[in-house]
Formats: structure tokens, C-alpha cells, sequence
């Protein structure tokens, strides 16, 4: 099926990412653990946990450094913002070679690329092997990585664009996250960026 960016309405270009990852489903997105951490703060902290800590078999410690944690990644969030989508420039989409690629050629997904071949190991051809090194700056290693993180869901969902249209790609992926779909549900629990940070760093 024949697709183009001109297919898809202005305020649903956030609903998937260039290289497949439904934004729409994505809980930076959606900002629901913030309201988890929120409400687990509130109950920790108004339950005084820190001081009944050794009744529930837990270390007064851990429970410190637990609502430090959650409270860093509340206001990390808050600070940030939901994110639009890698298309609308949001999450890594700013160094993100796919992002960066899809975009030049006018295309809202690699769905779109004739030299994209979802049934291949390697369904994006293009090596950019000088930039191999750089986080997500090579289109075939940041294809890897994500395919690795998200379990081929991504590729799943670039497949399904060609087979049904951007328009009831769209209404499906919406009807899937309203009845209860995460990304987070698809994550891999590999760890591949620690790995490549550390490997890096």
C-alpha cells in the first residue's frame, strides 16, 4: 500500500514514531507511573513508612533512598513534560538517526522507505558505519537497538502500516491504548542502553 505523510492529520503525528514505537502508548507520553509515584509518595509518607519500616520487614534505608528516588523522578517528569512524540520532536528524536532520516526524505515512518524491508534481520540497509559509535547515530545499530528493546514491535507495527494504511493504522493503534496497551508492555527487560553506556562511557 501506497503511504505519505500527507495521509495523516497534523494533531496525529505524535501517535507513532518514526521507526514504529506507538508514542500514543509510550508512559512518557502518558505520565501515568508519574501519577503512580505521586500517589505511592503520598501514601509512604503519610503512613510515616520510614518509621515503621522494621514492622513491615523492611530497612528504614531502602524506604529513604525509595521516596528520594520517586520524588527525583517526579520532578524530573514534571520538569519535562509528556513527551509529543519522537515525530514531533520529542524523546531522542534530536539525535536519532532514523528520526533524522525518515524526516529528510519528507516520510512520517521508515514504512514508508522502498529501501525498508520489514522481513529482513536487518530491515534498514544503510550502515552509516562511521557513525556506529555515536549514541543512535547510525540508522542500522539504532534499528537493532530498538528492535532488541522493543521485541520487534516496532517492526510488527511499520508492517502493519503498509498492509492497512497510515488512516486505520492510526484509528487501531488509538483503539489499542484505550483499551489498555502500553509500550511497556513490549519492553524488552534486556539491558541495552546500560550496556552501551557503560561499554561508552
Amino acid at each position: 500500500m501506497k503511504l505519505s505523510l500527507n495521509e495523516v492529520n497534523e494533531e496525529d503525528r505524535g501517535v507513532i514514531a518514526p521507526c514504529g514505537i506507538i508514542c500514543l502508548g509510550c508512559d512518557v507520553h502518558m505520565h501515568e507511573s508519574l501519577q503512580a509515584a505521586k500517589t505511592i509518595i503520598d501514601i509512604w509518607e503519610g503512613f510515616n513508612l520510614r518509621d515503621v519500616a522494621a514492622l513491615a520487614g523492611l530497612k528504614g534505608q531502602d524506604v529513604c533512598d525509595t521516596l528520594d528516588t520517586l520524588s527525583e523522578f517526579v520532578a524530573r517528569r514534571e520538569g519535562a513534560g509528556p513527551c509529543p512524540g519522537c515525530f514531533r520532536a520529542g524523546g531522542p528524536s534530536a539525535i536519532c538517526a532514523i528520526a533524522k532520516c525518515v524526516k529528510s526524505k519528507g516520510y512520517w515512518t521508515c514504512a514508508e522507505c522502498p529501501d525498508f524491508n520489514p522481513e529482513s534481520d536487518e530491515p534498514c540497509p544503510h550502515s552509516d558505519a562511521s557513525l556506529a559509535s555515536v549514541p543512535l547515530g547510525s540508522r542500522r545499530e539504532t534499528s537493532a537497538l530498538i528492535r532488541r528493546r522493543y521485541s520487534t514491535n516496532n517492526i510488527q507495527n511499520l508492517r502493519r502500516c503498509r498492509e492497512v494504511g497510515y488512516p486505520a493504522f492510526i484509528a487501531e493503534a488509538k483503539e489499542k491504548v484505550r483499551t489498555g496497551w502500553r509500550t511497556w508492555q513490549v519492553i524488552s527487560s534486556e539491558m541495552l542502553f546500560t550496556q552501551t553506556n557503560e561499554q561508552t562511557g
